[in-house]
């Protein structure tokens, strides 16, 4: 099972958004890097790799130019005491699971990395973003056209 599909499971059982399975973004000191980099699941307050069997999740507290607080980062340890704690910094720290999360674990994890919990539409709901789409689709397409004035 490549990182990607043992990932795909992870983001099912956190009921998390797809969209924050992506590619580890480039940074500014390697915009010529040509090779792939690597998959994983992106909050905004950390991210989530694959780890041999089990998953790597690094939490940080604050921005990344900025200290973050030492108090919510003993508060998130406490929260995410299912896993085990691998890099232990003031304020940001690594933790390894072994095992896919329980529905209330998986909220707890959502909660310190910062990911996007899943839509659930409805049908009636999921019709009517179809035809917003569709309708603002073709208003791109069709070219902005101004009101007409008298």
């Amino acid at each position: 099972m490549s990182d990607r599909d043992h990932l795909a499971t992870l983001l099912t059982a956190l009921d998390a958004s797809p969209r924050a399975l992506r590619r580890e973004p480039l940074d500014a000191r390697n915009k010529d890097r040509t090779e792939a980099t690597d998959y994983a699941i992106f909050g905004t307050s950390g991210h989530v790799y694959a780890d041999g069997d089990g998953f790597m999740l690094y939490v940080r507290t604050g921005p990344e130019h900025c200290i973050g607080s030492p108090r919510r980062w003993g508060f998130i340890k406490k929260q995410l005491a299912f896993c085990r704690l691998r890099i232990d910094g003031g304020d940001e720290g690594c933790l390894h699971l072994d095992r896919l999360p329980t529905p209330i674990e998986a909220e707890h994890i959502r909660e310190a990395v910062g990911i996007r919990k899943r839509r659930h539409l409805s049908p009636e709901a999921l019709a009517a973003a179809r035809l917003n789409l569709e309708r603002s689709s073709a208003a791109i397409k069709g070219g902005f056209q101004p009101p007409a004035f008298a």
